[in-house]
C-alpha cells in the first residue's frame, strides 16, 4: 500500500463521519484559536510596556539624590540615649533604640557621600549619559516693593517649563534673571494682566534659605503669636531685623537683673554649632533679579498627566532661577557650600544601558528613583497574565485531543470489518497504524489552520477596544504602541506543528488498537 493510498484511505474514513469529524475540528480550532489568541496578546503586551516606557523622554531619566546616612549611636550625646529606671533589658533596649531613631528623625545627619560638581561631573562622563542637571531648592521669599510671597525657590535648567509659561519668556542661563508663578506674582498685589506685562523687566528680591526659622521671623512669632507671619511688609520686615540686631545690646534698658541679662544675651547670641542645625540656622541668602518670565499653575489635572520621573520640585516650584544665578545665591547658604547639591536629573541616552547606569551612580554611593522599577514590575505583571492565559489554551486543547481520540476509538469500533478486509489483502499493521495516524494529523492540520485564521481575525475588534480601553484609563494620553496583538512569524508555524503533534499523539492510541486486529475476527465481525 502506497503512501497515497493510505492517505486516501484516511481521509475517506474522517469523510464518512461528517458530524463526527466537524464537532473534533471544531474543538481543535477552538483550542488553536484560544491558544494562538492568547499567546499573541502575552507577546504583543510586552513589546506594549516595552515601546510605552521606553518610547517616551521621561523613561531615559534618572533622579538622583543624597543616600541615607546609616545609623549611627556613636554621634549622640550618651545623656540623649541613655535609659533610666528599673526595668527589664528587653525593655531597657527597646527604649533606648526608640530614642535613638527619635534623635535621629529630628536631626541632620552628613550623608556619607556629598553631591559635589566633582560628582557631578563624574556621573556626566558615565556611558550613555547625555545631560545632568542638578537643582537647588529652598523655601524663600520674593519682595516688590513693599510687598512680599513666600514660595519655593528652585535654582536649575528650567527649559522644561516652556508649557507652562503665559507672559514673557523663560530665564537664560547665565543671567540674573527670574520666573515666578502666577499664584506668587497674585500674592505680591499684581492682578491685571496689564500690570503683569508691566512688571516684566523690572527687579524683585529673592530671599532663600532657612527664612521662617531667621531671628526676625522668630521675633514676629514671638510677638504676635502667630506660627506663620508671611503677611509682614517691607518695613515691618527691616525694622524686625535691626530689631533683632540691636536687641542682645540693648537689654540693659528693659527692667531685667544682671543675672537675667546674662542669660537672655547668652540665649540670643548663641551661634548653631552643631551638624544638625545647619538647615534650622535662620542663614538666608538674598539677591535681586530681574522678572522676565511668569509660569500659570499646576493644577489637579496637570498633575494627574504629569510626568511621574521628573523632579517633583519643578510641579511644586514658585520662583525660579537659571544654574548660574542660583549658584551665586545659594553659594551664600553655608550648607549649601558645604554640602554641595540634595539632588540631581540624570538624562540618559534613548535606548541605551539605563539598568547600567543606575547601576554606576549607586555604586557611587548615591539613591536613585527611575523608572525601570515600575518597568520590571509591570513586564512580570504581564508575564503572569499571559502565563494564565496560556494554560487555560492548552487546557482546551488537551479537551480536543480527548475528543479526537473518542472519535477515532469509535471509528475502529465502526470500521472493524474494514480493517479485517484490509490486513486480509495484504496490509501490514503499520499501513493501518498510518491511516488512522494520518487522520489524526489531518484534523490537526485543518483545525490549526481555521484556529490560526479566526485567532487573527477576533484579533482587530478586540485590539481597537483594548487599545480605547487603556486610553480611557490613563486620562486621554496618547499611546506609543500601535497594537497589542503581535503574531510573528514563528507562532503561525509553532502553532499548526503543536496541534499536530498534540492530534497525532491522541491518535496514537486508537491506531494500535486498529493495527492489532486480527484480521479473521475482524471478517467475523457484525
Amino acid at each position: 500500500m502506497r503512501t497515497s493510498q493510505i492517505i486516501r484511505f484516511a481521509l475517506s474514513g474522517l469523510w464518512r463521519q461528517k458530524v463526527r469529524t466537524l464537532l473534533t475540528l471544531v474543538g481543535v480550532s477552538i483550542g488553536t484559536c484560544t491558544l494562538v489568541f492568547s499567546l499573541a496578546l502575552g507577546i504583543g503586551l510586552r513589546a506594549f510596556i516595552d515601546s510605552e516606557f521606553q518610547g517616551r523622554d521621561e523613561f531615559w531619566r534618572i533622579i538622583v539624590h543624597l543616600a541615607e546616612p546609616v545609623p549611627d549611636a556613636d554621634g549622640i550625646a550618651p545623656e540623649k540615649i541613655t535609659v533610666l529606671g528599673a526595668m527589664s533589658d528587653e525593655r531597657r533596649d527597646r527604649l533606648r533604640q526608640a530614642l535613638i531613631e527619635k534623635h535621629q528623625a529630628s536631626s541632620f545627619r552628613r550623608p556619607a557621600v556629598l553631591l559635589t560638581p566633582e560628582k557631578i561631573a563624574a556621573i556626566a562622563n558615565l556611558p550613555d549619559v547625555l545631560e545632568v542637571r542638578a537643582t537647588r531648592t529652598a523655601p524663600g521669599r520674593v519682595w516688590y516693593r513693599d510687598r512680599s510671597a513666600v514660595g519655593q525657590v528652585v535654582a536649575g535648567r528650567t527649559r522644561d517649563l516652556s508649557s507652562r509659561l503665559i507672559f514673557g519668556r523663560l530665564a537664560e542661563p547665565d543671567t540674573d534673571e527670574v520666573v515666578i508663578s502666577e499664584l506668587t506674582l497674585y500674592e505680591l498685589g499684581v492682578r491685571d494682566d496689564a500690570q503683569i506685562e508691566a512688571l516684566l523687566g523690572q527687579p524683585l528680591q529673592v530671599v532663600a534659605g532657612g527664612l521662617r526659622n531667621a531671628p526676625p521671623m522668630a521675633l514676629a512669632r514671638a510677638l504676635t503669636g502667630r506660627n506663620s507671619p508671611d503677611d509682614l511688609s517691607r518695613g515691618q520686615s527691616l525694622a524686625l531685623e535691626k530689631l533683632t540686631a540691636s536687641l542682645p545690646n540693648a537689654l540693659d534698658k528693659f527692667n531685667l537683673t544682671a543675672e537675667e541679662q546674662a542669660e537672655l544675651r547668652a540665649l540670643l547670641t548663641k551661634k548653631p554649632d552643631r551638624e544638625e542645625d545647619r538647615f534650622e540656622s535662620g542663614d538666608v541668602a538674598r539677591g535681586t533679579f530681574r522678572l522676565c518670565g511668569v509660569l500659570r499653575l499646576v493644577t489637579r489635572e496637570d498633575r494627574k498627566k504629569s510626568d511621574p520621573f521628573a523632579g517633583n520640585q519643578f510641579q511644586s516650584g514658585d520662583i525660579f532661577l537659571p544654574p548660574a544665578a542660583g549658584d551665586r545665591l545659594f553659594g551664600q547658604l553655608p550648607w549649601a557650600r558645604e554640602l554641595g547639591y540634595l539632588g540631581a536629573e540624570v538624562r540618559v541616552k534613548p535606548n541605551g544601558d539605563l539598568p547600567g547606569v543606575v547601576a554606576q551612580i549607586e555604586g557611587m554611593g548615591f539613591e536613585t528613583i527611575s523608572g525601570l522599577k515600575w518597568f520590571g514590575s509591570a513586564k512580570r505583571e504581564v508575564t503572569l497574565i499571559a502565563a494564565g492565559l496560556n494554560l487555560f489554551s492548552l487546557i482546551a486543547l488537551f479537551v480536543a485531543s480527548i475528543g479526537i481520540m473518542n472519535t477515532l476509538i469509535t471509528s475502529v469500533v465502526e470500521r472493524t470489518r474494514e480493517i479485517g478486509i484490509l490486513k486480509a489483502v495484504g496490509a501490514t499493521r503499520g499501513q493501518v497504524l498510518g491511516i488512522f495516524l494520518c487522520e489524526g494529523a489531518a484534523i490537526g492540520i485543518l483545525g490549526s489552520g481555521i484556529g490560526l485564521a479566526l485567532a487573527r481575525l477576533l484579533a482587530i475588534p478586540a485590539d481597537s477596544w483594548v487599545h480605547g480601553y487603556i486610553e480611557k484609563n490613563i486620562h486621554g494620553q496618547k499611546l506609543v504602541s500601535e497594537t497589542v496583538f503581535i503574531f510573528p512569524w514563528w507562532l503561525w508555524g509553532a502553532a499548526v506543528l503543536f496541534a499536530v503533534v498534540l492530534t497525532t499523539v491522541a491518535a496514537w492510541y486508537p491506531a494500535r488498537r486498529a493495527a492489532r486486529i486480527d484480521p479473521i475476527q475482524a471478517l467475523k465481525y457484525e
